[in-house]
């Protein structure tokens, strides 16, 4: 009897700390709100601990997109976990962050995920702020995005379209269906990787490429409570498994780029006949080793920025 009315007691009183820890948070969190200088924008009412967290969904930028017009706020305060986020739902507001102030609001956190799969976060989308993301990004759009680029590839293009063709004439007198779908998703791929690797890379079973390229575009894009709380993330990584799945998919990655990398420093690409074009990946070689630059190149940001270009070219 003694030993229930203690566990009782015992109970009674870390239920009492408990609720004293959050009335306290939340009188000295709405104190600070009200005495702040600066002018916040509007927030859903949050829990403790993990703030706004329980309003996300499997797709988020749906979930938040639903929460603005519901609150009627082009622009959302939000807190997860120990993160402060702002949300911005609206075009020309976005514009004006994005553009405008785009010197005061380029800074990227310095995930998990791209720390271990962006080579230290030195591709454009993970790289912070400052020179090296200004040469990064400057590399790739004078040398992929240009006008002159583009123009330069346009017998890839019509050389794969031909392909494409060919492909399906040579269906068009069997009784074999033809996925549509899938083969303008391969031209899509076959043009791009021409384009960036100076080389097609196998499709379907077996096709090192994309099963790389997707482990690791799921892991960019899934949601990790590590991330949430900065503080806690070895334990947090660790525990739910994610810094291992990590840093398996980044041994993969990185055996990936060293053969792409080392196939066009030794000269030993597959090269297509005929095609005597320059690659991306030939572009940043020659690029590294240029003096003009503001900043070096090291090798592993330019693989840092084949990688990006894996991202961007596969499509599934």
């Amino acid at each position: 009897m003694e030993m229930e009315i203690s566990l009782a007691s015992s109970v009674s009183s870390l239920l009492l700390v408990t609720l004293s820890m959050v009335y306290v948070y939340y009188y000295t969190t709405r104190r600070r709100s009200k005495s702040s200088p600066h002018r916040l924008p509007p927030s859903p009412p949050g829990w403790p601990v993990i703030g706004h967290l329980h309003l996300l969904s499997d797709m988020p930028h749906h979930a938040l997109a639903e929460l603005s017009r519901r609150m009627r706020a082009p622009l959302l305060g939000l807190r997860l976990g120990s993160v402060r986020a702002v949300v911005i739902s609206k075009p020309d507001v976005a514009r004006a962050a994005l553009t405008t102030h785009d010197a005061a609001l380029s800074s990227r956190p310095g995930l998990l995920s791209g720390r271990v799969l962006s080579f230290g976060c030195s591709d454009v989308t993970y790289a912070p702020s400052g020179p090296y993301h200004r040469v990064a990004r400057r590399v790739l759009v004078s040398e992929l995005l240009s006008p002159r680029r583009v123009e330069a590839y346009a017998g890839v293009r019509a050389e794969e379209v031909r392909r494409l063709l060919a492909h399906l004439s040579s269906h068009a007198s069997s009784s074999s269906p033809v996925d549509l779908g899938e083969c303008f998703l391969n031209l899509a791929n076959d043009v791009l990787c021409r384009v960036a690797f100076g080389r097609r890379f196998q499709h379907g079973k077996g096709d090192r490429l994309s099963s790389v390229v997707e482990d690791v575009n799921e892991l960019f894009g899934g949601f990790s409570i590590a991330d949430c709380f900065p503080e806690l993330e070895p334990f947090v990584s660790s525990v739910t498994g994610f810094r291992r799945r990590l840093k398996s998919s980044g041994a993969d990655l990185r055996k990936l780029c060293d053969d792409i990398v080392d196939e066009h420093i030794r000269g030993k690409r597959q090269r297509i006949p005929g095609d005597e074009s320059e690659s991306f990946v030939d572009v940043l070689l020659r690029v590294q080793k240029s003096a003009e630059l503001e900043l070096p190149l090291t090798i592993d940001n330019v693989k840092a920025l084949v990688r990006e270009l894996m991202s961007t070219t596969f499509h599934s």
